[in-house]
């Protein structure tokens, strides 16, 4: 079916279209306000955003993509009647097929807006949870309220009044007292009959979820489905007896998720959770601003401190897409929207936030295009970001934000929902190439093999006889483990900074024999870097291996090992490191465990032999692929109890403090 045949089938659209459309305000108030989204008189900032350079190309590829695609999308939750991935997806374009309606006024565009409703009101539900045998809405529930009401705005009076009546219905029913039911049980966790899947998902997603209205409680699965349990409220104020308990519930919800950021704005579940929490949430608290405007949102987090954060995770360029990096602490994968960072830049008037509105956003929610403001004030961080330890316990320390600066980030701190057995681990990435990385697309799925990449054994951290700290079997999904680990010596001197992290309770978990199990790190701006780790047993002796990664997503990453030393080459730059120990030690080559299929995980082991107490110091020099190392460029040497590290130019020593390492730069 391609345009013409689509205009064909509707005379009645391509009239009013030609006529004009009004935004929509069904279901009316009493309020000043009635749309929840955007009013009429807005429509022409839309229009020049999707003109702007920063949206124009986004805007052009949902413009460009031909009818018979997106009709595709639109109708196969109808033949497969798959609520996680294909609804998702159906939901995803009708909010991108209204916003080019609402740019452009193409019929066409309109009439599969309403094909793709068509198959939502057909479906029997929107989520795939339950609460015994009672559907409860997390994430498409949401999702599929918040598309329909903007479908519904962004069409305005294409969509007659009986089709209105029942839109309104499916919000109800399938969307927003799911939504609501599931929020009740997050708040109430003792008074749920028992989450779980429906039976058609129940083989994809064998989690035990009995524990997981205590688990979504503080995580971003209560903020989206926040989302649709507001909305619908509000939009549904004047028309529904549920409709005012459903908008108190929402706001006490917001509020809640939004105490769970740290006091400096830090998230723990990694920036892209902060996005998709956000631009769900945020939506909602749009809307409720348009409509009521008697909070003052600003008050319940500190957005600054928000901006600040996404700031700090940032990690230049992704090799290929040229979209940002960031540092992927848990299952983290990009940076937050445009959408996101212009709410907060537009209710805050942080010049920083605009600055990461330009700089450090995804493009591709429909939201973009309507919270964008490009005549704010920008700025870009402040040499305070240059070095960071956050309340979490993560450090992120760099030489700026450009494609070469380096940026090396360190994971101590608490457990965290979708959380890696990461703690005492790094990420290093100088000269546009991730030297040391955090694999990116570990499995949800523990009865799948690229699991293993959820495991310490697949990070740049220490294994203890061979195992890592303790990490969750995934029976109840990715949620927090029980490993902690704690700075207990953080000093920043600007250019050249150092700290100590015990990560002895996580592995003490796995293995009593373990008494000491600390990583201390240090940075000397840009390439060299220092980590001494150390281990101590109770009883028997035991052995320690530190790992290092280089990025291999491209299979482009070779390594090699010579004695005492060992190298990590991408295309852009070699990572060297010299090695030393307290006991015999040996650097190896490795390969995770995984099937090709999953891609190619090579490492550098360096592994001692067993002792009761064990070090191991590595010193790291970072340059660009074609300048040439001196085999002499790095030394290090054990002086009595201390040890003597030498770099072009400078000195350092590891002593003692009060118990703890210390480093001494000469």
């Amino acid at each position: 079916m391609d345009r013409r045949e689509l205009l064909g089938l509707s005379p009645r659209l391509l009239l009013l279209a030609l006529l004009g459309s009004k935004a929509c305000s069904w279901p009316r108030t009493t309020t000043a306000r009635h749309t929840l989204f955007f009013d009429r008189e807005e429509i022409p900032r839309i229009r020049e955003n999707a003109r702007s350079p920063l949206l124009r190309e986004i805007f052009q590829e949902w413009l460009q993509r031909p009818d018979q695609e997106s009709l595709e999308i639109l109708l196969r939750p109808r033949e497969t009647g798959d609520v996680v991935s294909d609804l998702g997806r159906t939901f995803r374009r009708i909010e991108e097929l209204s916003l080019v309606y609402l740019i452009t006024e193409d019929p066409a565009r309109a009439e599969l807006v309403l094909k793709g409703i068509e198959v939502a009101l057909a479906l029997p539900k929107w989520d795939w949870f339950l609460d015994g045998e009672t559907e409860i809405g997390i994430m498409r529930a949401s999702q599929g309220v918040g598309s329909l009401l903007f479908a519904l705005e962004a069409l305005g009076e294409l969509i007659p009044g009986a089709r209105q009546a029942e839109i309104a219905a499916a919000i109800a029913d399938k969307g927003v007292a799911p939504c609501s039911r599931a929020i009740r049980g997050m708040d109430n966790p003792a008074q749920v009959a028992g989450w779980h899947s429906d039976e058609l998902r129940r083989e994809r997603y064998p989690y035990d979820m009995r524990r997981w209205p205590r688990i979504f409680s503080g995580i971003n699965l209560r903020a989206v489905p926040t989302m649709g349990l507001g909305l619908g409220a509000l939009a549904l104020e004047h028309s529904d007896d549920r409709a005012a308990e459903w908008l108190d519930r929402a706001v006490r919800s917001a509020k809640t998720y939004l105490a769970r950021h740290e006091p400096d704005g830090s998230y723990w579940e990694g920036i892209s959770y902060v996005n998709y929490a956000f631009s769900t949430l945020f939506v909602f608290l749009e809307a409720y601003n348009r409509v009521k405007g008697d909070i003052n949102w600003l008050d319940y987090a500190n957005f600054e401190g928000i901006a600040a954060y996404i700031a700090a995770m940032q990690m230049g360029r992704q090799a290929g897409s040229g979209e940002p990096d960031v540092v992927n602490f848990s299952d983290a994968r990009t940076s937050t929207s445009v959408a996101v960072n212009s709410w907060v830049a537009r209710h805050t008037r942080d010049p920083r936030a605009q600055y990461n509105v330009e700089h450090f956003s995804q493009k591709g929610y429909f939201a973009d295009f309507l919270w964008y403001m490009p005549g704010l004030p920008s700025a870009p961080p402040p040499e305070s970001l240059l070095n960071v330890r956050l309340d979490l316990n993560w450090i992120i320390a760099r030489t700026g934000w450009e494609e070469d600066d380096a940026v090396l980030a360190f994971r101590s701190g608490e457990p965290a929902n979708h959380e890696h057995a990461d703690r005492n681990s790094c990420i290093y990435k100088i000269f546009g190439e991730r030297m040391l990385t955090d694999q990116f697309g570990a499995s949800y799925d523990p009865r799948l093999p690229h699991w293993l990449l959820r495991q310490t054994a697949a990070h740049n951290a220490v294994l203890v006889d061979g195992n890592g700290h303790h990490y969750v079997d995934g029976s109840e999904g990715t949620n927090a483990g029980q490993a902690s680990a704690s700075i207990l010596r953080y000093e920043d001197g600007g250019s050249i900074l150092w700290w100590v992290s015990d990560a002895t309770q996580g592995y003490r978990i796995v293995n009593t024999n373990a008494r000491l199990v600390r990583r201390s790190m240090l940075f000397v701006k840009p390439d060299w870097i220092v980590i001494y780790d150390e281990l101590e047993t109770e009883e028997t002796a035991g052995r320690i291996a530190a790992r290092f990664f280089p990025d291999n997503r491209d299979e482009m990453a070779t390594l090699s090992t010579l004695g005492r030393r060992f190298d990590l080459k991408r295309p852009r730059a070699t990572l060297r490191g010299w090695f030393a120990s307290t006991i015999g030690v040996q650097a190896q080559k490795g390969m995770l465990d995984i099937p090709r299929s999953y891609g190619v995980f090579p490492f550098v082991e360096i592994q001692t032999e067993p002792g009761r107490r064990v070090e191991i110091v590595s010193l790291l020099h970072a340059s660009r692929a074609e300048e040439r190392i001196p085999e002499s460029a790095g030394t290090i040497f054990r002086r009595d109890s201390d040890w003597q590290i030498s770099m072009p130019d400078r000195s350092v020593t590891i002593v003692r403090e009060a118990g703890l390492p210390a480093f001494k730069i000469d």
